[in-house]
């Protein structure tokens, strides 16, 4: 932990570690309060489709936000996001339990177009702080941070939804998107870039200009589109069937257990992470994947409830060594006046089939059982892990150098 001291030794970092922090936490009271809001007021259905509009919301502005992100300065880009989050937030809490579904549907498209703001700036402000040689230790700290801040504020919204009801919840994550805010415009990094090109033409070419540079470097669009295959056929399936699953062969009570051993992985996954010094950073990241086809097989096989806890741990923490690693190489590969799109590509090519595979899981489970798309899951994961490395540079996450003639 000497090194995450002398990280804090930074003003900098210190106060945008704090301000995300916190953030996160606010984050974790909303996914329990909003959920218990439209659920008491208007119906799991209203839910689904703010959720749904959110979601979509994002996807179509993703790539305007790594334009923004390399085009402005990125803390005050996500200045920008904490101010429309919040008052997303703000609207959710205030709006009366009447309020017609088209109303709540803004207030996500709003949440949705934050979050696009705010991820790509995000991952690219990281490396205008910290030097190179200090990124991996960085990431593994906001994973940890992330994972952290979910659980505490997942924890603390139940509590307080219990017992002062969602609404207070509500207003105290917007007040923390207020701190947030506070940090970075104490921080008020400059642009990337001394003058942008105006005009919609522009903002074409550089989103444009966003897509190519990522398929410019093989190894980085075969990993993406890697993300894209698994979060189709593995983990959207997952995410629909686990709860199923629990509940039929488990009982009440299991499907929490599950679902709490995916921060419990990612936080050990982050602390092993500080500590990895791989020779080939990306055979380390696809080796700690791999162990999730058999989060995806106990979907298939009938294994006690402590295994598939076991594994769900062992699993994400993998999952979370694998995002160290990946995040790290490309906040290397790329100069910074770029970033913000690489990163709104790699997000948008991960989750962008996501929609689709949730909805197809369970036409598919009821069609073939839920066996088979486990065992599906499980393969699909399994080759599509190792096949990368069929592509030079995947090995090391970096460019291949040519061998000498």
């Amino acid at each position: 932990m000497t090194g995450v001291r002398e990280l804090m030794r930074d003003r900098r970092f210190a106060l945008l570690w704090l301000g995300q922090a916190v953030n996160t936490v606010g984050h974790g009271l909303t996914i329990v309060a909003l959920a218990t809001l439209l659920v008491e007021t208007h119906g799991a259905g209203t839910l689904g489709v703010v959720l749904a509009a959110d979601s979509a919301a994002m996807g179509l502005t993703l790539l305007a936000g790594g334009v923004i992100a390399d085009r402005y300065s990125r803390t005050a880009v996500m200045a920008v996001s904490d101010v429309v989050r919040s008052v997303a937030v703000l609207g959710y809490a205030l709006s009366p339990a009447s309020s017609p579904t088209a109303l709540l549907v803004c207030f996500a498209v709003l949440e949705g177009f934050g979050v696009a703001l705010f991820q790509p700036a995000w991952r690219a402000v990281l490396p205008q702080v910290v030097p190179p040689g200090r990124l991996r230790e960085v990431n593994a700290v906001v994973q940890l941070t992330n994972r952290g801040g979910l659980l505490l504020g997942a924890a603390l919204g139940g509590v307080l939804v219990a017992t002062v009801g969602p609404r207070p919840a509500l207003l105290l994550d917007a007040a923390t998107y207020m701190l947030s805010l506070t940090t970075l415009l104490l921080i008020r990094l400059p642009a990337v870039v001394e003058q942008a090109p105006e005009g919609l033409r522009a903002a074409l070419h550089e989103a444009r200009e966003g897509i190519a540079v990522v398929l410019r470097r093989p190894w980085v669009s075969v990993v993406m589109l890697q993300g894209t295959v698994q979060v189709l056929f593995a983990f959207a399936p997952m995410k629909v069937l686990l709860p199923v699953v629990a509940q039929e062969r488990y009982g009440d009570g299991a499907y929490g257990v599950l679902v709490a051993c995916t921060p419990a992985g990612m936080i050990l996954g982050s602390l092993v992470a500080m500590r990895l010094h791989p020779k080939r950073d990306g055979l380390a990241a696809m080796h700690a994947v791999a162990p999730t086809a058999a989060l995806m097989a106990c979907l298939a096989v009938d294994v006690p409830l402590v295994v598939f806890a076991a594994v769900s741990v062992v699993a994400w923490a993998g999952i979370s060594v694998f995002a160290v690693l990946w995040f790290s190489s490309l906040q290397r590969a790329y100069p910074p006046a770029i970033q913000g799109r690489v990163f709104s590509v790699e997000q948008l090519a991960t989750f962008a089939l996501d929609p689709i595979g949730l909805a197809l899981a369970p036409a598919a489970a009821a069609a073939a059982g839920v066996p088979t798309v486990g065992w599906v899951a499980a393969t699909v994961l399994l080759v599509t892990t190792y096949a990368v490395f069929l592509v030079p540079g995947v090995t090391h996450f970096r460019d291949p150098v040519p061998e000498p003639a």
